[in-house]
């Protein structure tokens, strides 16, 4: 059995001048992504009330791309929003300031037996060791903990002296 689509309403599309200027700007200045410079140009062509199908024709985008555009313009509050891409949250972060904090202060303790020094890789270690929760890290983002807190163990002992951390005093 075919079932029959049910027309969406269309979304009609009248920008203010403002509007009409800042989509223009985003088409012929600056550095904007592709996506961002399609969707002002979708709008810009839905305002002159160009239809679908000449926009399909003009631009060979999806028609369901014009129709989500049209769509994010009327149900968001600024142009802006309408173009531009909705913050995504990412990954969180596997490594918090507390892990950050203990490997600086576990590189500026005496070196585990058997070492002159801290090693990236026997840091890595009494992290993992110290923080059950945490699978793994790499040795690039321990190195790079150290070295946001100018701390280089494989070059020279780093002991906290209370006489120059006024912290400590």
């Amino acid at each position: 059995m075919h079932k029959k689509k049910i027309p969406q309403p269309k979304v009609d599309v009248s920008l203010t001048a403002e509007e009409h200027r800042f989509l223009n700007d985003i088409t012929k200045y600056g550095n904007h992504n592709v996506r961002v410079v399609t969707r002002a140009r979708i709008l810009l062509l839905s305002h002159e009330g160009r239809t679908n199908v000449e926009i399909v024709g003009a631009l060979g985008c999806a028609p369901r791309m014009i129709c989500n555009i049209r769509r994010l313009y009327k149900g968001r509050s600024s142009i802006r929003e309408a173009v531009n891409d909705a913050p995504r949250p990412g990954q969180p972060k596997k490594i918090t300031p507390r892990h950050e904090a203990f490997v600086v202060a576990t590189a500026c303790t005496d070196a585990p037996e058997g070492h002159n020094h801290w090693t990236l890789p026997e840091l890595k270690k009494a992290l993992l060791k110290r923080y059950k929760k945490l699978k793994s890290v790499s040795d690039e983002r321990i190195r790079r903990m150290l070295l946001a807190s100018e701390l280089k163990p494989w070059r020279e002992k780093n002991v906290v002296r209370p006489e120059l951390d006024p912290a400590l005093s």
